[in-house]
């Protein structure tokens, strides 16, 4: 089964870059803003009683970017700028990229957690830059990533991450991205060379036609060119020689390479940085040109355009506009990072990874959304569901006239007359003539033979013993005397008093069951009990009906006692 996607509690974007790591971080609650950092690229080993001695102390004051150190089992590694200030630690650029990179992305993840205040445990979403030669190891390096990351040791103790989600991309493709983007549908129709120039590599990625291919690397990142000023140098620290000759650009500012200088006399230290800013004109030039010839080599014939990206591609942006002049040429593709994500300033060198994020933060943002839209679907699905099934009209209608009744005194109580009653069904008309039936002395049942019987024998018994006087007033008179004098004593109090009982019980009960036909079929064996227990007198036609057609708009008892009844109220 397909395991549902679900929205992580952070989302990062980290480029592993040969001076620094960049990373851009955002929490998924609502409301919350992106954030980013970098870190030195130094990883160095360290015990973790020592990390502690340079970190406990500085939790509070220091930022964790520059205490951040992560051990895996009895491994130790501190990172960034603790591992440069504290403990030596040198740029390594001759073994892979992702084996490092393991390393400084959980320390990425201790200083995440610090910064979004996510505790000591939380979901993430992490995507990451590769050389294109090492992305066929992206697999390995997020299987030891997520293996290690679900319990490890920080300078704040024991994290423990879960990551819903890795992608890995190759090197300028957060670059790409972004300029196939903009073009929209266009991009399907253009071939396309992004040229990713930094300090450690270079790559070229091409967008044949909206097809993206792997890339190809080499070693001529802006490392070759320090390599070679090095070579016609004394030997200088080469992330410190590497940041002059970026700060001093295309007009040598002698400024920043008197801060490497290593002569304290002020004229061995002229002479030093005249000589250095001598090596670096000349290691450019030939810098140049090594790179230009092996972009050549790998760029496409048909090709269309070039996008160059990278810091050093717009250091050395003079020397390559100059040489690609017959292409269509631009840079970072348009890409311009806020500056409140840009802290240090590092511009167009964090481009690519800016884009990568803001790619990969989009992806959340639809699944949030459709989070958001499923979660309203199903609250309306449940409250429509928790009503019950629709009441047919003639039930809703029995239902509000006993509502009605039973909330008028008893005289108002079925006072319509009967061309005024509302028509009723089949089902009900039957229903009532067996009512009239009753009424009217011709039903069948032993209960009414029983009540006739009595109530003749009683009358002829009157009829008979007044027969002889000789005015037909008086005989009339002593009968309805009599009959009314019964009436009202057997079946006018105890009548009154059961419809009442009857109102009261079934004003409660008609809110909780359905107001159909066997409701009023009920009334009938319920008036047939009314009747043995209210008189033994026949009462006059027009109470029996006034008195019946009460009961049967109030519903009557229930037949089915004990049976569930639905609810409809």
């Amino acid at each position: 089964m397909k395991k549902k996607p679900s929205i992580p509690d952070a989302i990062l974007a980290i480029d592993f870059g040969g001076l620094s790591t960049r990373v851009f971080c955002q929490s998924s609650q609502a409301g919350s803003k992106a954030n980013s950092f970098v870190m030195e690229s130094q990883v160095g080993p360290v015990s973790q009683d020592i990390a502690n001695c340079f970190t406990q102390p500085n939790l509070a004051s220091a930022s964790p970017e520059n205490i951040a150190w992560v051990a895996i089992g009895n491994e130790c590694r501190a990172v960034g700028y603790l591992a440069a200030a504290q403990f030596n630690a040198h740029i390594g650029l001759a073994g892979l990229k992702y084996s490092s990179a393991l390393y400084k992305a959980l320390a990425a993840l201790w200083v995440v957690s610090r910064k979004l205040d996510l505790g000591s445990q939380f979901s993430a979403a992490i995507s990451v830059f590769l050389p294109p030669g090492e992305f066929n190891d992206s697999k390995q390096f997020f299987e030891l990533l997520s293996q290690y990351s679900a319990s490890f040791e920080t300078p704040t103790g024991k994290l423990s991450v879960t990551l819903d989600k890795t992608q890995a991309l190759q090197e300028g493709g957060g670059i790409a991205l972004i300029h196939n983007s903009n073009l929209g549908s266009a991009f399907k129709q253009r071939v396309t060379a992004f040229v990713m120039v930094g300090f450690r590599n270079a790559s070229v990625i091409v967008s044949a036609r909206g097809a993206v291919g792997k890339g190809k690397t080499s070693d001529l990142g802006m490392v070759r060119l320090v390599d070679l000023v090095q070579e016609r140098t004394s030997n200088y620290d080469a992330s410190r020689l590497a940041l002059s000759i970026a700060q001093a650009g295309v007009s040598y500012n002698r400024p920043y390479f008197y801060r490497i200088a290593r002569n304290r006399e002020e004229t061995a230290k002229d002479r030093e940085v005249d000589q250095l800013i001598e090596a670096v004109k000349l290691s450019r030039f030939d810098y140049a040109r090594m790179l230009s010839h092996w972009i050549n080599e790998v760029l496409p014939p048909d090709l269309d355009e070039i996008v160059f990206c990278g810091g050093t591609s717009e250091y050395m942006k003079p020397e390559l506009r100059n040489q690609f002049s017959h292409y269509s040429l631009s840079w970072h593709a348009g890409i311009t990072v806020p500056k409140t994500l840009d802290p240090d300033g590092l511009g167009c060198r964090i481009a690519d990874v800016y884009g990568l994020f803001s790619y990969f933060k989009s992806q959340f943002e639809v699944l949030r959304q459709s989070s958001v839209a499923a979660t309203s679907q199903r609250a309306e699905d449940t409250t429509s569901s928790s009503g019950n099934a629709p009441v047919p009209t003639t039930d809703i209608q029995s239902v509000k006239e006993c509502a009605e009744q039973s909330t008028k005194p008893k005289s108002e109580q079925s006072t319509k007359p009967k061309s005024e009653q509302p028509t009723t069904p089949k089902s009900e008309q039957l229903t009532k003539l067996k009512l009239e039936q009753f009424t009217h002395a011709k039903s069948e049942q032993s209960t009414e033979q029983k009540i006739e019987e009595s109530t003749e024998q009683k009358t002829e018994d009157i009829t008979e013993q007044k027969i002889e006087e000789p005015a037909e007033q008086k005989i009339e008179e002593s009968t309805e005397q009599k009959t009314e004098d019964i009436t009202e004593q057997k079946f006018e109090e105890p009548a009154e008093q059961k419809t009442e009982d009857i109102t009261e019980q079934n004003t409660e009960q008609c809110a909780k069951q359905k107001a159909d036909s066997s409701i009023k079929d009920s009334c009938l064996d319920d008036s047939n009990k009314l009747s043995d227990e209210s008189s033994n007198t026949e009462p006059s036609l027009e109470e029996s009906e006034a008195n019946l057609d009460a009961a049967l708009l109030l519903g009557g008892p229930y037949r089915g006692a004990g049976k569930k009844v639905r609810n409809y109220a």
